[in-house]
């Protein structure tokens, strides 16, 4: 087969780009009946360009490579499509053409790309020339840090998120309740408690919790720009590295927001790398106490600081297991230990302070939405409208397609719910049997900004019903607090808000897929099989806690770029691992 390949790439590649030009116009979001991709100069200029790759890969490249390639394009276009074309029609298009259509474009399209791809699947990892020096851990942690704090005088004294009111209510009351984690809780009243304590203010608290959050994150990635420097000896790789961690907004937002993400999404790129250290020498690392204790801590960290934290140490113990080879049983016994205690902690100290259950709004997220889209895009009854709308207050009409908050929130009958969770769960069942399409509509809408990359719902979600940009707010918008946000550094300022609340980056090519959160999974995705390509099976597994955080957001409220900043921290550090690591590292 490749023999024949590569005898015929010329007519292959021909062949693959015009069934390219025939896919492309429903690859974009933008009106499929558009003629530029079929007939417009600028379309015929790109399909030209791309054709003598298409051709040198097809006629150079190894089978694997192209199987690798092709898979990648695949999934990629799959993802291209069904999002342009929610993009376009708000929906799923009926029918059995429709259908065909959805299978037939990818398949299409995924020769040329294939092709395309298969060149990283080829790269080969070179060192830089002569011996370089590795720079050391004081040096990132500065970087980082100055950064931050940068950010924090610009934003000061730090970004008040959602959860805050019902958080500092919490621990100023000691009345506890587990929808949030207490260990985040306590965390963050703590240090407001200690900083207004010693310097007598609420916005010196905030100030202290800001920093303490700044400095812990700086050094989490300092040690991942270290970890990596280990083993890419290339110095523009690492630069590179520390510069996205250094200059893209989001990472000094969230560096000083009170939000859980930041250190949620810290660990889980430390636990990825310390999966990696256990990948290269599982009999080292099941030798260690000092390693395994610091296995286990960052198991715990996860599960202190977010619900969906077991998402994150549950695959990271399988994948520990897996990497011993011919140890498994001393593995197993130290995963299982590991995940006791990740399990148990965060109950041991849910009792300790009397923390009241509460229902997890959360796991709601994705049938509420599919029940409140059903009573406004379906064709129901009178009847079916009234009893839908007894579950939201009368208020589906509120329906968000990429925010779960109006349907999951203070909207939902929860007291209903608790008394007759059957009752709630039939109709579920009923409503879907009846109405597939539009309850697949709204579970693909929900989660649309995690892997469709030409998505921009993840620069909306946040604003207002009617939709304005707001991709990650900064704003202290909460009365009753004594926190005074002044500005230090205004003009910084203004330019964190261009990016964060007016989505200037859309405007961009590139630096605008660079804060798409679909864009970091596909690069995990890439860095995923380009490990597996290479036969470094044990070391593909060091992904698992980040796709166990994919697999969750699929579910979640929506695709908030907190929600997915563990994704969009660790697949970059992953890539570079797997794009440019020495073999003898």
């Amino acid at each position: 087969m490749l023999r024949l390949i590569r005898r015929y790439a010329a007519a292959l590649a021909a062949l693959s780009m015009g069934l390219l030009a025939l896919a492309a116009p429903y690859l974009i979001p933008a009106n499929p009946d558009s003629a530029v991709f079929r007939s417009g100069t600028l379309g015929l200029i790109l399909l030209c360009a791309c054709y003598a790759p298409v051709r040198r890969a097809l006629a150079r490249h190894d089978a694997r490579s192209l199987v690798y390639g092709g898979a990648f394009a695949l999934i990629f276009a799959v993802c291209l499509s069904l999002g342009s074309e929610l993009s376009v029609y708000d929906g799923l298009l009926p029918g059995m053409g429709s259908l065909l259509r959805r299978l037939a474009v990818p398949v299409m399209a995924a020769p040329a790309l294939g092709a395309l791809a298969s060149f990283l699947f080829t790269l080969a990892p070179k060192e830089d020339a002569g011996e370089q020096r590795l720079l050391p851990f004081p040096v990132f942690f500065l970087l980082f840090a100055l950064c931050y704090g940068a950010v924090l005088l610009a934003l000061w004294p730090g970004i008040i998120s959602f959860d805050f009111p019902h958080e500092i209510e919490q621990y100023t009351s000691g009345e506890y309740f587990a929808a949030h984690p207490v260990f985040h809780t306590l965390l963050l009243g703590g240090l407001y408690q200690l900083g207004e304590a010693l310097f007598g203010s609420m916005n010196a608290g905030a100030a202290l919790y800001s920093v303490v959050q700044l400095l812990l994150l700086a050094a989490m990635f300092a040690w991942s720009c270290v970890f990596v420097q280990r083993r890419v000896r290339r110095r523009s790789v690492v630069l590179a590295l520390a510069a996205f961690f250094a200059l893209m907004p989001v990472h000094g937002a969230m560096a000083v927001s009170t939000a859980k993400d930041p250190l949620f999404s810290g660990l889980c790129v430390v636990l990825c790398l310390l999966l990696w250290e256990i990948a290269e020498d599982p009999d080292a690392f099941l030798c260690s106490g000092p390693r395994i204790a610091r296995f286990a801590g960052c198991c715990l960290g996860i599960a202190l600081l977010r619900h969906n934290g077991v998402f994150a140490f549950l695959p990271a113990c399988i994948a520990l297991i897996a990497a011993a080879r011919g140890r498994r049983g001393r593995a197993a016994l130290v995963a299982v230990c590991a995940l006791a205690v990740s399990m148990a902690a965060p109950r041991a100290l849910e009792a300790a302070v009397g923390a009241q259950s509460a229902p997890s709004s959360e796991m709601m997220s994705v049938p509420c939405q599919q029940l409140m889209r059903t009573a406004e895009y379906a064709d129901v009854t009178e009847e079916e409208y009234a009893e839908l709308n007894s579950w939201f207050s009368e208020v589906t009409f509120r329906y968000r397609p990429h925010c779960a908050d109006p349907a999951k929130g203070g909207n939902f009958a929860f007291e209903r719910y608790q008394e007759d969770p059957g009752a709630f769960w039939s109709m579920v069942l009923r409503y879907a049997k009846k109405y597939p399409r539009t309850f697949v509509e709204a579970f693909l809408e929900n989660c649309v900004g995690l892997w469709a990359p030409d998505d921009v719902s993840h620069a909306h979600s946040l604003g207002g019903e009617e939709g304005e940009y707001v991709y990650l707010t900064t704003l202290y918008t909460y009365t009753g607090y004594d926190i005074d946000a002044t500005s230090k550094l205004p003009a910084l300022q203004k330019l964190i808000y261009a990016f964060m609340h007016d989505s200037v980056q859309q405007k961009y090519l590139v630096l605008a897929q660079l804060f798409a959160p679909a864009t970091y999974s596909f690069l995990l995705l890439l860095a995923t099989l380009l490990l597996a390509k290479r036969g470094h099976g044990r070391l593909a597994l060091t992904a698992l806690p980040l796709w166990g955080i994919f697999l969750s957001l699929l579910f979640s409220a929506g695709i908030f770029v907190r929600y997915a900043y563990p994704i969009m921290s660790g697949a970059p550090v992953l890539l570079a691992l797997a794009l440019f690591r020495r073999e003898d590292a």
